[in-house]
Protein backbone atom coordinates (compact mmCIF):
# COMPACT_ATOMS: atom_id res chain seq x y z
CA UNK A 1 0.00 0.00 0.00
CA UNK A 2 0.98 3.30 -0.68
CA UNK A 3 0.64 5.14 2.84
CA UNK A 4 0.71 8.84 3.98
CA UNK A 5 1.33 8.76 7.87
CA UNK A 6 1.50 12.05 10.05
CA UNK A 7 3.57 11.46 13.39
CA UNK A 8 3.25 14.70 15.06
CA UNK A 9 6.09 13.69 17.36
CA UNK A 10 9.35 12.76 16.59
CA UNK A 11 9.90 9.12 17.07
CA UNK A 12 13.57 8.98 18.39
CA UNK A 13 14.97 8.47 20.42
CA UNK A 14 11.97 5.95 20.90
CA UNK A 15 11.58 6.55 24.77
CA UNK A 16 7.56 6.79 25.33
CA UNK A 17 4.95 4.59 25.26
CA UNK A 18 3.03 6.72 22.20
CA UNK A 19 6.50 6.53 20.12
CA UNK A 20 7.54 2.92 20.80
CA UNK A 21 4.03 1.82 19.58
CA UNK A 22 4.26 3.75 15.83
CA UNK A 23 7.42 3.58 15.30
CA UNK A 24 7.78 -0.56 16.00
CA UNK A 25 4.53 -0.29 13.84
CA UNK A 26 6.33 1.69 11.01
CA UNK A 27 9.31 -0.46 11.13
CA UNK A 28 7.39 -3.11 10.17
CA UNK A 29 4.91 -1.65 7.77
CA UNK A 30 7.83 0.02 5.70
CA UNK A 31 9.07 -3.44 4.85
CA UNK A 32 5.78 -4.46 2.77
CA UNK A 33 4.34 -0.70 1.77
CA UNK A 34 5.27 2.27 0.83
CA UNK A 35 5.67 4.96 3.75
CA UNK A 36 5.79 8.64 3.80
CA UNK A 37 5.88 10.02 7.33
CA UNK A 38 5.53 13.30 8.12
CA UNK A 39 7.13 14.49 11.73
CA UNK A 40 7.93 17.47 13.56
CA UNK A 41 11.86 18.05 14.19
CA UNK A 42 13.70 20.01 16.53
CA UNK A 43 16.89 21.45 15.77
CA UNK A 44 19.74 20.45 16.93
CA UNK A 45 18.08 18.47 19.52
CA UNK A 46 16.82 15.46 16.93
CA UNK A 47 19.62 16.35 13.91
CA UNK A 48 21.60 13.39 14.73
CA UNK A 49 18.75 11.44 14.82
CA UNK A 50 17.19 12.16 11.57
CA UNK A 51 19.53 9.93 9.46
CA UNK A 52 17.62 6.94 11.10
CA UNK A 53 14.70 7.42 9.53
CA UNK A 54 14.55 5.27 6.76
CA UNK A 55 13.92 2.54 9.36
CA UNK A 56 10.32 4.08 9.38
CA UNK A 57 9.79 5.62 6.26
CA UNK A 58 10.71 5.08 2.20
CA UNK A 59 10.07 8.93 2.39
CA UNK A 60 10.24 11.58 5.56
CA UNK A 61 9.07 14.74 5.36
CA UNK A 62 10.84 16.96 8.01
CA UNK A 63 8.73 19.95 9.93
CA UNK A 64 10.49 22.87 11.70
CA UNK A 65 9.50 22.43 15.40
CA UNK A 66 10.49 24.46 18.49
CA UNK A 67 9.10 22.64 22.03
CA UNK A 68 8.21 25.02 24.75
CA UNK A 69 9.63 24.00 28.01
CA UNK A 70 7.73 22.21 30.38
CA UNK A 71 7.02 24.35 33.87
CA UNK A 72 9.51 27.56 32.52
CA UNK A 73 8.00 31.17 31.98
CA UNK A 74 6.71 31.01 27.99
CA UNK A 75 5.21 27.22 29.49
CA UNK A 76 2.85 28.65 31.88
CA UNK A 77 2.24 32.12 29.70
CA UNK A 78 1.17 30.14 26.73
CA UNK A 79 -1.17 27.77 28.87
CA UNK A 80 -2.91 30.79 30.02
CA UNK A 81 -3.92 31.96 26.73
CA UNK A 82 -4.71 28.53 25.57
CA UNK A 83 -7.18 28.12 28.60
CA UNK A 84 -9.53 30.40 26.53
CA UNK A 85 -9.41 28.31 23.52
CA UNK A 86 -12.16 26.12 22.68
CA UNK A 87 -9.84 23.60 21.70
CA UNK A 88 -7.99 21.79 24.28
CA UNK A 89 -4.69 22.71 25.55
CA UNK A 90 -3.00 19.53 23.91
CA UNK A 91 -4.21 19.58 20.59
CA UNK A 92 -3.03 23.25 20.73
CA UNK A 93 0.29 22.36 21.96
CA UNK A 94 0.60 19.62 18.74
CA UNK A 95 -0.38 21.42 16.00
CA UNK A 96 1.32 24.04 13.69
CA UNK A 97 0.89 26.63 10.57
CA UNK A 98 3.69 24.24 9.10
CA UNK A 99 2.92 20.82 9.67
CA UNK A 100 -0.73 21.11 8.79
CA UNK A 101 0.51 23.29 5.15
CA UNK A 102 3.34 19.98 4.96
CA UNK A 103 0.02 17.45 5.19
CA UNK A 104 -2.20 19.31 2.81
CA UNK A 105 0.62 19.82 0.24
CA UNK A 106 1.62 16.45 0.69
CA UNK A 107 -2.45 15.27 0.67
CA UNK A 108 -3.13 17.18 -2.53
CA UNK A 109 -1.13 14.57 -4.40
CA UNK A 110 -4.34 12.17 -3.79
CA UNK A 111 -3.45 9.68 -6.35
CA UNK A 112 -0.08 8.89 -4.64
CA UNK A 113 -1.76 7.62 -1.58
CA UNK A 114 -4.19 4.44 -0.90
CA UNK A 115 -4.59 5.89 3.17
CA UNK A 116 -3.73 8.49 5.00
CA UNK A 117 -3.17 8.30 8.85
CA UNK A 118 -3.46 10.34 12.01
CA UNK A 119 -1.28 9.50 14.66
CA UNK A 120 -2.99 10.35 18.17
CA UNK A 121 -6.03 12.24 17.95
CA UNK A 122 -4.21 16.26 19.00
CA UNK A 123 -2.88 16.31 15.21
CA UNK A 124 -6.92 15.54 14.22
CA UNK A 125 -7.13 19.51 13.80
CA UNK A 126 -3.84 19.23 10.92
CA UNK A 127 -6.70 17.37 8.66
CA UNK A 128 -9.42 19.72 8.79
CA UNK A 129 -9.02 20.04 5.06
CA UNK A 130 -8.15 16.71 4.05
CA UNK A 131 -10.83 15.37 1.46
CA UNK A 132 -11.06 11.81 -0.34
CA UNK A 133 -8.27 10.28 0.79
CA UNK A 134 -9.44 7.10 3.02
CA UNK A 135 -8.29 8.46 6.55
CA UNK A 136 -7.77 6.79 9.36
CA UNK A 137 -7.50 7.80 13.19
CA UNK A 138 -4.80 6.08 15.55
CA UNK A 139 -5.95 6.19 18.59
CA UNK A 140 -3.67 5.69 21.23
CA UNK A 141 -5.92 6.32 24.37
CA UNK A 142 -9.25 7.42 24.76
CA UNK A 143 -8.36 11.43 25.63
CA UNK A 144 -11.65 13.04 27.18
CA UNK A 145 -11.24 9.99 29.39
CA UNK A 146 -7.85 10.47 30.89
CA UNK A 147 -8.48 14.96 31.42
CA UNK A 148 -12.01 13.50 33.28
CA UNK A 149 -9.26 10.97 35.34
CA UNK A 150 -7.47 14.06 36.34
CA UNK A 151 -10.64 16.34 37.36
CA UNK A 152 -11.75 13.49 39.65
CA UNK A 153 -8.57 13.28 40.88
CA UNK A 154 -7.39 16.21 42.02
CA UNK A 155 -8.55 17.90 45.36
CA UNK A 156 -7.25 21.92 44.21
CA UNK A 157 -9.92 23.54 42.87
CA UNK A 158 -8.22 25.36 40.24
CA UNK A 159 -6.79 22.36 38.85
CA UNK A 160 -10.50 20.67 39.17
CA UNK A 161 -11.82 23.35 37.52
CA UNK A 162 -8.54 23.58 34.76
CA UNK A 163 -9.19 19.82 33.92
CA UNK A 164 -13.07 19.99 33.85
CA UNK A 165 -12.87 22.27 30.96
CA UNK A 166 -10.26 19.94 29.51
CA UNK A 167 -12.64 17.33 29.69
CA UNK A 168 -15.34 19.17 28.49
CA UNK A 169 -13.63 20.48 24.99
CA UNK A 170 -11.58 17.14 24.53
CA UNK A 171 -15.22 15.38 24.49
CA UNK A 172 -16.48 17.39 21.80
CA UNK A 173 -13.19 17.70 20.15
CA UNK A 174 -12.78 13.81 19.78
CA UNK A 175 -16.23 13.16 19.05
CA UNK A 176 -15.92 15.33 16.27
CA UNK A 177 -12.56 14.15 15.37
CA UNK A 178 -13.45 10.66 15.56
CA UNK A 179 -16.29 10.73 13.59
CA UNK A 180 -14.68 12.32 10.53
CA UNK A 181 -12.13 9.63 9.95
CA UNK A 182 -12.97 6.82 7.84
CA UNK A 183 -11.53 4.02 10.63
CA UNK A 184 -10.46 4.53 14.37
CA UNK A 185 -8.01 2.54 15.68
CA UNK A 186 -7.75 1.92 19.46
CA UNK A 187 -5.20 -0.45 21.22
CA UNK A 188 -7.48 -2.10 23.09
CA UNK A 189 -11.30 -3.70 23.05
CA UNK A 190 -11.99 -1.71 26.54
CA UNK A 191 -10.91 1.24 24.44
CA UNK A 192 -12.80 0.31 21.70
CA UNK A 193 -16.00 -0.43 23.84
CA UNK A 194 -15.70 3.33 25.33
CA UNK A 195 -15.32 5.00 21.93
CA UNK A 196 -18.50 2.93 20.97
CA UNK A 197 -20.49 4.00 24.01
CA UNK A 198 -19.18 7.39 24.69
CA UNK A 199 -19.24 8.40 20.93
CA UNK A 200 -21.72 6.49 19.44
CA UNK A 201 -19.08 5.19 16.58
CA UNK A 202 -19.37 2.15 14.22
CA UNK A 203 -16.09 2.37 12.83
CA UNK A 204 -13.80 1.04 15.03
CA UNK A 205 -11.19 -2.06 15.48
CA UNK A 206 -9.06 -2.82 17.26
CA UNK A 207 -4.83 -3.93 17.43
CA UNK A 208 -2.97 -5.64 20.16
CA UNK A 209 -0.34 -3.68 21.73
CA UNK A 210 3.10 -5.58 21.19
CA UNK A 211 6.62 -5.56 22.80
CA UNK A 212 10.11 -6.04 21.26
CA UNK A 213 10.67 -9.84 22.60
CA UNK A 214 14.10 -10.11 21.04
CA UNK A 215 14.80 -6.61 23.09
CA UNK A 216 12.92 -7.58 26.10
CA UNK A 217 14.40 -11.17 27.66
CA UNK A 218 15.23 -12.15 30.85
CA UNK A 219 18.76 -11.89 31.91
CA UNK A 220 19.74 -14.79 34.98
CA UNK A 221 23.34 -13.25 34.69
CA UNK A 222 22.28 -10.23 36.91
CA UNK A 223 21.35 -10.18 39.85
CA UNK A 224 18.18 -9.02 41.35
CA UNK A 225 18.22 -6.93 44.19
CA UNK A 226 15.34 -8.24 46.52
CA UNK A 227 14.20 -4.88 47.84
CA UNK A 228 14.22 -3.16 44.88
CA UNK A 229 11.00 -1.94 43.48
CA UNK A 230 10.97 -0.34 39.73
CA UNK A 231 8.36 2.02 38.29
CA UNK A 232 9.28 2.69 34.30
CA UNK A 233 7.73 5.54 32.42
CA UNK A 234 7.84 9.06 30.84
CA UNK A 235 7.92 11.07 33.52
CA UNK A 236 6.49 14.02 31.82
CA UNK A 237 3.03 12.37 31.24
CA UNK A 238 0.93 13.51 34.20
CA UNK A 239 -0.36 10.34 34.85
CA UNK A 240 3.23 8.56 35.20
CA UNK A 241 3.98 11.75 37.30
CA UNK A 242 0.37 11.32 39.36
CA UNK A 243 1.96 7.56 39.63
CA UNK A 244 4.88 7.54 41.23
CA UNK A 245 3.68 10.35 43.82
CA UNK A 246 0.81 8.51 45.01
CA UNK A 247 3.38 5.21 45.07
CA UNK A 248 6.25 7.53 47.30
CA UNK A 249 3.46 8.95 49.69
CA UNK A 250 1.08 6.60 49.83
CA UNK A 251 2.36 2.81 49.27
CA UNK A 252 5.99 3.19 49.99
CA UNK A 253 5.41 3.70 53.68
CA UNK A 254 2.98 0.79 54.23
CA UNK A 255 5.96 -1.37 52.81
CA UNK A 256 8.51 -0.04 54.85
CA UNK A 257 6.44 -0.79 57.96
CA UNK A 258 7.22 -4.79 56.89
CA UNK A 259 10.64 -4.43 54.96
CA UNK A 260 12.30 -0.95 56.44
CA UNK A 261 15.56 -1.36 54.00
CA UNK A 262 13.55 -1.75 50.29
CA UNK A 263 13.68 0.98 48.21
CA UNK A 264 11.84 2.80 45.05
CA UNK A 265 13.79 3.82 41.54
CA UNK A 266 11.58 5.57 39.36
CA UNK A 267 13.02 5.29 35.60
CA UNK A 268 12.27 7.92 33.11
CA UNK A 269 12.81 11.16 31.32
CA UNK A 270 12.07 15.03 32.40
CA UNK A 271 9.99 14.21 36.21
CA UNK A 272 8.73 16.88 37.38
CA UNK A 273 10.32 19.57 39.97
CA UNK A 274 7.83 18.54 42.36
CA UNK A 275 8.93 14.96 41.97
CA UNK A 276 12.77 15.76 42.51
CA UNK A 277 12.01 17.71 45.10
CA UNK A 278 10.25 14.81 46.90
CA UNK A 279 13.10 12.32 46.22
CA UNK A 280 15.69 14.38 47.17
CA UNK A 281 13.76 14.15 50.79
CA UNK A 282 14.19 10.70 50.34
CA UNK A 283 16.91 8.25 51.08
CA UNK A 284 15.06 5.58 49.70
CA UNK A 285 14.25 6.94 46.41
CA UNK A 286 15.94 7.22 43.46
CA UNK A 287 14.81 9.48 40.54
CA UNK A 288 17.19 8.49 37.17
CA UNK A 289 15.92 10.77 34.87
CA UNK A 290 16.50 9.86 31.12
CA UNK A 291 18.36 6.53 30.72
CA UNK A 292 19.63 4.94 27.46
CA UNK A 293 18.43 1.58 28.27
CA UNK A 294 15.92 0.86 30.94
CA UNK A 295 16.89 -3.07 30.92
CA UNK A 296 19.02 -3.01 33.54
CA UNK A 297 16.94 -1.31 35.95
CA UNK A 298 14.07 -3.68 35.39
CA UNK A 299 16.79 -6.75 35.24
CA UNK A 300 17.87 -5.58 38.59
CA UNK A 301 14.59 -4.48 40.31
CA UNK A 302 12.77 -7.18 42.55
CA UNK A 303 9.29 -6.01 41.65
CA UNK A 304 7.59 -3.79 38.72
CA UNK A 305 5.11 -0.98 39.65
CA UNK A 306 2.56 0.63 37.89
CA UNK A 307 0.64 3.01 39.88
CA UNK A 308 -1.32 4.43 37.54
CA UNK A 309 -5.20 6.27 38.33
CA UNK A 310 -5.36 8.68 35.98
CA UNK A 311 -3.93 7.00 32.31
CA UNK A 312 -5.91 5.47 28.91
CA UNK A 313 -4.90 3.65 26.42
CA UNK A 314 -2.62 0.36 27.36
CA UNK A 315 0.60 0.39 29.15
CA UNK A 316 3.32 -0.52 27.00
CA UNK A 317 5.89 -0.86 30.52
CA UNK A 318 3.73 -3.80 31.57
CA UNK A 319 4.20 -6.28 28.60
CA UNK A 320 7.94 -5.10 28.56
CA UNK A 321 8.44 -6.02 32.09
CA UNK A 322 6.64 -9.13 31.81
CA UNK A 323 8.65 -10.02 28.55
CA UNK A 324 11.70 -9.99 30.67
CA UNK A 325 10.38 -12.19 33.50
CA UNK A 326 9.33 -9.68 35.60
CA UNK A 327 6.32 -9.81 38.28
CA UNK A 328 4.19 -6.74 38.08
CA UNK A 329 1.64 -5.05 40.54
CA UNK A 330 -0.73 -2.84 38.84
CA UNK A 331 -3.89 -0.86 39.07
CA UNK A 332 -7.09 -1.53 37.58
CA UNK A 333 -6.66 0.94 35.32
CA UNK A 334 -2.79 0.59 34.45
CA UNK A 335 -3.30 -2.67 33.63
CA UNK A 336 -6.83 -1.16 31.90
CA UNK A 337 -7.74 -3.42 28.36
CA UNK A 338 -4.57 -5.78 28.56
CA UNK A 339 -4.84 -9.27 28.16
CA UNK A 340 -3.78 -10.78 31.49
CA UNK A 341 -5.40 -12.69 34.44
CA UNK A 342 -4.84 -11.22 38.06
CA UNK A 343 -2.81 -13.58 39.60
CA UNK A 344 -1.80 -15.55 36.69
CA UNK A 345 0.00 -12.87 34.87
CA UNK A 346 0.48 -10.22 37.03
CA UNK A 347 -1.02 -8.53 40.22
CA UNK A 348 -3.89 -5.99 40.57
CA UNK A 349 -4.60 -3.98 43.73
CA UNK A 350 -6.79 -0.59 43.51
CA UNK A 351 -6.50 0.52 47.41
CA UNK A 352 -2.91 1.26 48.73
CA UNK A 353 -3.27 -1.15 51.49
CA UNK A 354 -3.69 -4.12 49.06
CA UNK A 355 -1.08 -2.40 46.88
CA UNK A 356 1.46 -2.26 49.42
CA UNK A 357 0.57 -6.03 51.06
CA UNK A 358 1.36 -7.76 47.42
CA UNK A 359 4.52 -6.12 47.09
CA UNK A 360 5.73 -7.51 50.51
CA UNK A 361 4.64 -10.87 49.49
CA UNK A 362 6.63 -11.03 46.33
CA UNK A 363 9.18 -9.02 47.98
CA UNK A 364 9.71 -12.21 50.87
CA UNK A 365 8.78 -14.87 48.40
CA UNK A 366 11.45 -14.93 45.41
CA UNK A 367 9.92 -18.41 44.12
CA UNK A 368 6.54 -16.65 43.67
CA UNK A 369 8.30 -14.04 41.61
CA UNK A 370 9.89 -16.02 39.38
CA UNK A 371 7.20 -18.64 39.33
CA UNK A 372 4.80 -15.72 38.08
CA UNK A 373 7.68 -13.80 36.04
CA UNK A 374 8.19 -17.24 33.82
CA UNK A 375 4.55 -18.02 33.09
CA UNK A 376 3.81 -14.89 31.72
CA UNK A 377 6.96 -14.02 30.37
CA UNK A 378 6.11 -17.42 28.03
CA UNK A 379 2.34 -15.67 27.27
CA UNK A 380 3.66 -12.50 26.19
CA UNK A 381 6.38 -14.42 23.93
CA UNK A 382 4.10 -16.43 22.29
CA UNK A 383 1.59 -13.19 21.33
CA UNK A 384 2.45 -10.20 21.33
CA UNK A 385 5.43 -9.62 18.80
CA UNK A 386 5.24 -6.66 16.63
CA UNK A 387 5.43 -8.35 13.49
CA UNK A 388 1.69 -9.54 14.24
CA UNK A 389 0.53 -6.26 15.52
CA UNK A 390 1.76 -4.46 12.37
CA UNK A 391 0.33 -7.06 10.38
CA UNK A 392 -3.30 -6.43 11.80
CA UNK A 393 -2.79 -2.61 11.60
CA UNK A 394 -1.90 -2.77 8.23
CA UNK A 395 -5.25 -4.82 7.06
CA UNK A 396 -7.35 -2.31 8.99
CA UNK A 397 -5.90 0.13 6.83
CA UNK A 398 -6.12 -2.14 3.44
CA UNK A 399 -10.15 -2.55 4.45
CA UNK A 400 -10.57 1.90 4.83
CA UNK A 401 -8.88 1.68 1.29
CA UNK A 402 -10.77 -0.67 -0.17
CA UNK A 403 -13.84 0.59 1.38
CA UNK A 404 -14.01 3.88 0.15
Amino acid sequence: MRMLFLSQRFLLPMDTGGKIRTGKILEQLTKTNDVTLISNVESPKDDSYVAEMPRFSHNFLAVPWKEVPKYSWKFFVRLLVQIFSRYPVSVLNSSSDNLRFTLEQEASQRHLYDVIICDFVQSALEFRNIQRIPAVLFQHNVESVIAKRHMLQTNNPVAKLFWWLQWQKMFRFERKACQSFDTVIAVSEKDKETFESLYHLKNVETIPTGVDIDFFRPNPAVSVDNRDIVFCGSMDWLPNDDAAMYFINDILPRIKKNIPDCHFTVVGRNPSPLLQKLAEQRSDVAITGWVEDIRPYLWRGAVVVVPIRIGGGTRMKIYEAIAMGKSVVSTSIGAEGLQFNDGKHLFIADTPDIFAETIIRLLQDPQKRDHIGEVASHFVRDHFSWERVAKIFEHICKMTGEKK
